[in-house]
């Protein structure tokens, strides 16, 4: 079930809503969010919810073991991250596994393995990480072990961000599935938080989907490199509206039940680095492999090259994490080489020196990025012609002699006056700029009167033109889902 569809918006969110503050007591309203975020898995997963209870039961005894206090500590960690860590190899990444392995079998002429069509639970990258990170803060912290199975239930399965994040550290919400309040303040937050994270969604990320999917999907002889631009930029917006929009939404959702989840964008095509882009983009899961892969492994403690494997070993772990195929793991290693790049300059350049690097940060920052969502949207192979258009040059002469076809008009249908002014409000929303608007709220209270009205009303607009585009319009993807 999409958080951007009518049957969320007008059915379940409403009905949830209401059983929820119906019950008194907070164990009748986790039960009542326990068995919601239950139903919204099997909504979409029916016959993988089995798998995604056994997986609780079992981090449940396992936590419980670890918070014992027992010799063997270690050891019991290692089996049980193995053990979650394996469910989603088999799922993920034992198909891609194979495909390598039988390249091999093939060139030394013996009978390949058969192919596994496995269909990957939806979300389960996120829920085992979560899972991890309950086993380590248990083992870090005994008395942190659950004693109640609803509530650990709860901590891997809550709705709002059990799809496609944030990845919640269990530290960080464990008092709260406790202990929590919710105000008319706080609801309202929560309330206008999700129509701009579905604003985003419904208007910008799925306008811009079209475009990119237009082209991408089509031969590449069809399109020149002007296009070829147009569809990364595209794709550049997509990406971030489409995930910051779901972050938006999964934030906005918990606050609606009192739950406090850290922000996991901040303007990451504001950054001036591919250090500080990390520091904005998708945070939860750099704070993830920061706190329980970086810093395990000896972070920069252990010498400039031990730290310079470590980031490797994390860039690495982090592209493999968003899917099973090369071009991730070259999106991943790509990422890490440009932060190592930029650390080494940063320590040998002279002052004026990292006053014109300083000045140019920005330009390369974005076009870096850039650049590497194409190989990230499309594969290694298909990336490197798409690159080369980007540059012009006709990739033919590197591989066999092709016919160009003649250009298809379906591919120019989506580039209106109504895809550029998407364009413009998709650049223009991706800066910060608006904090100097708000800075107005203190300063006078004639003006922030007057923007509080036109922010309800702006509110208002975006959800009603939501409503009106999701019933209208059935094209409505999740990239994240699929990871």
């Amino acid at each position: 079930m999409l958080f951007s569809s009518i049957t969320f918006l007008c059915l379940f969110l409403p009905a949830v809503l209401v059983f929820y503050y119906a019950l008194p007591g907070l164990t009748y309203r986790n039960c009542v969010l326990f068995l919601a975020s239950l139903l919204f898995y099997a909504w979409g997963e029916p016959k993988y919810v089995f798998l995604m209870f056994s997986s609780i039961v079992f981090n449940y005894n396992m936590g419980l073991r670890l918070g014992e206090n027992r010799q063997n500590k270690k050891q019991l960690l290692a089996f049980a991250i193995i053990a979650n860590i394996s469910v989603l190899f088999i799922f993920k990444y034992l198909g891609f596994t194979c495909h390598i392995i039988n390249r091999i079998i093939e060139s030394l002429n013996l009978k390949p393995l058969s192919d596994l069509n496995l269909i990957m639970p939806i979300g389960i990258s996120f829920y085992t990480f979560q899972e991890i990170s309950y086993l380590v803060d248990v083992y870090r912290k005994p008395e942190q072990a659950q004693k109640s199975l609803l509530k650990l239930g709860l901590y891997i399965t809550f709705f709002p961000q059990l799809i496609a994040g944030p990845i919640v550290r269990y530290h960080d919400i464990n008092e709260q599935i406790s202990s929590r309040s919710v105000n008319i303040e706080i609801f309202s937050y929560g309330l206008q938080r999700f129509i701009v994270g579905l604003g985003k969604k419904v208007l910008l990320a799925n306008t811009f989907a079209l475009v990119c999917d237009g082209f991408y999907n089509a031969d590449l002889f069809s399109y020149d490199a002007q296009a070829a631009w147009i569809a990364a930029f595209s794709y550049s917006l997509q990406i971030y509206y489409d995930f910051s929009g779901y972050s938006d939404m999964a934030i906005g959702l918990a606050s609606l039940f009192g739950f406090k989840i850290d922000e996991n964008f901040n303007y990451p095509y504001a950054a001036t680095s591919i250090t500080d882009f990390w520091k904005r983009w998708h945070i939860s899961l750099t704070n993830f492999f920061r706190d329980y892969v970086y810093i395990p492994l000896g972070g920069n403690r252990k010498g400039s090259l031990r730290t310079v494997l470590n980031r490797f070993i994390v860039f690495f772990t982090t592209g493999l994490w968003h899917g099973a195929a090369f071009n991730f793991i070259i999106w991943g290693l790509a990422h890490g080489s440009l932060m190592t790049a930029e650390k080494t300059l940063k320590g040998r350049l002279s002052k004026k020196g990292r006053l014109v690097l300083s000045a140019l940060s920005r330009i390369y920052t974005l076009f870096s990025v850039m650049v590497l969502w194409v190989v990230f949207r499309n594969g290694t192979k298909k990336s490197i012609k798409i690159l080369l258009k980007m540059a012009g040059i006709n990739y033919t002469r590197f591989t066999s002699a092709l016919t160009p076809i003649i250009k298809d008009g379906f591919l120019y249908i989506n580039i209106d006056r109504k895809f550029w002014i998407t364009f413009a409000a998709g650049i223009m929303f991706s800066f910060p700029w608006w904090r100097k608007i708000g800075f107005l709220y203190t300063k006078n209270n004639g003006i922030s009167k007057i923007l509080l009205i036109l922010r309800y009303l702006a509110l208002a607009t975006i959800f009603i033109l939501c409503y009106a585009n999701l019933a209208d319009n059935s094209y409505n993807p999740f990239i994240y889902f699929r990871f």
